[in-house]
């Protein structure tokens, strides 16, 4: 048999052209409904990157361990020496300035990391560093200040050690240690640690935070809430012994308890005294204690409960 080849005339052409071109009209439109074809390929290829970004990030994580309780006194300030200059710019002599805060302790604070891609950066209580070194690698320990806020801190001119642009504001409380993890890709995991302070007090005329706990010239107190107390003066009594006042002030009266400095125990009589005024660093302090209809069966409950907090670890750090 012969096949017999038929020519395509110029309309059967344009027609077999409209018809191809619906086809793959069709075919892409099909296409990007199921999500295939070049563009979908490279929305496939963005996504796949994404998870692969997440799952990078998904892997690293930061772990950190520390003492629950930290006890420090305040920082006390040291000073260096400024130039003194005469209205000429003349150098006539020199002053003592402060310089900084010192002596505020610190805690070792325990770091690890797993997952992502080192090297490994940190930063832990918004410092990059401590006196000895950074924050860098997969496992370290880092000496963080017990300060609630350590503010601006260098490590120059005070034998490396750890001092502080501005006057710290040591007090006893909770303190949240937060620390973030940067790999070598971008990656970052993040980690926090919550201690108690401890304020050690060692003189008269500090003032004491309600429902915080203090160590009072050695001694664990906590003072009750809804109530502020000072610290008194040191007294000698007979025998050679010393005794420390902690004052209670409410609605218009003081209660007065004495603490045993050999002992840490009430020693003598308590004293509610009525006062003509209030001193101004707790005035409007126990507003709600000071309504109460006996101010002083009030004080004495509270300083029961200050003599029996003796010797106790702050409710929010470790038993």
């Amino acid at each position: 048999m012969t096949a017999r080849v038929r020519r395509l005339r110029p309309r059967d052409i344009a027609l077999f052209v409209v018809v191809t071109a619906v086809v793959a009209v069709v075919v892409v439109m099909v296409g990007r409904e199921l999500g295939i074809g070049e563009e979908a390929t490279a929305v496939s290829d963005d996504s796949s990157e994404q998870a692969a970004a997440a799952k990078a990030d998904s892997d690293l994580t930061l772990t950190l361990s520390a003492p629950e309780i930290c006890e420090t006194e305040r920082g006390w300030g040291f000073a260096g020496e400024a130039w003194v200059y005469d209205d000429e710019g003349e150098i006539i002599g020199t002053r003592s300035i402060t310089k900084g805060w010192a002596n505020v302790a610190e805690i070792p604070v325990r770091w690890e990391v797993s997952g992502g891609t080192g090297p490994y950066t940190l930063v832990i209580d918004n410092e990059k560093r401590d006196g000895v070194g950074a924050y860098e690698g997969a496992a370290g320990t880092a000496s963080v200040s017990c300060a609630p806020n350590p503010g601006a801190v260098s490590y120059e001119d005070y034998d490396q050690h750890r001092w502080y642009h501005a006057n710290p504001e040591i007090d006893s409380g909770p303190k949240t240690i937060r620390a973030t993890v940067t790999d070598s890709t971008g990656a970052t995991a993040v980690a926090s640690h919550d201690i108690y302070v401890v304020l050690s007090v060692s003189g008269g005329g500090t003032q004491l935070q309600a429902g915080e706990t203090y160590r009072i010239l050695g001694f664990l107190f906590t003072i009750p809430e809804g109530v502020e107390a000072r610290v008194g003066a040191i007294e000698e009594v007979d025998g050679g012994q010393s005794n420390v006042e902690i004052a209670f002030f409410l609605g218009g009266f003081r209660g007065i308890a004495h603490i045993g400095l050999d002992s840490g125990t009430e020693v003598g009589d308590r004293r509610i005294e009525r006062l003509s005024s209030t001193p101004d660093a707790i005035r409007g302090q126990g507003r709600e204690q000071g309504a109460h209809d006996d101010p002083e069966t009030a004080l004495n409950s509270l300083l029961t409960a200050l003599i029996g907090s003796s010797g106790q670890p702050p409710s929010s750090g470790a038993q």
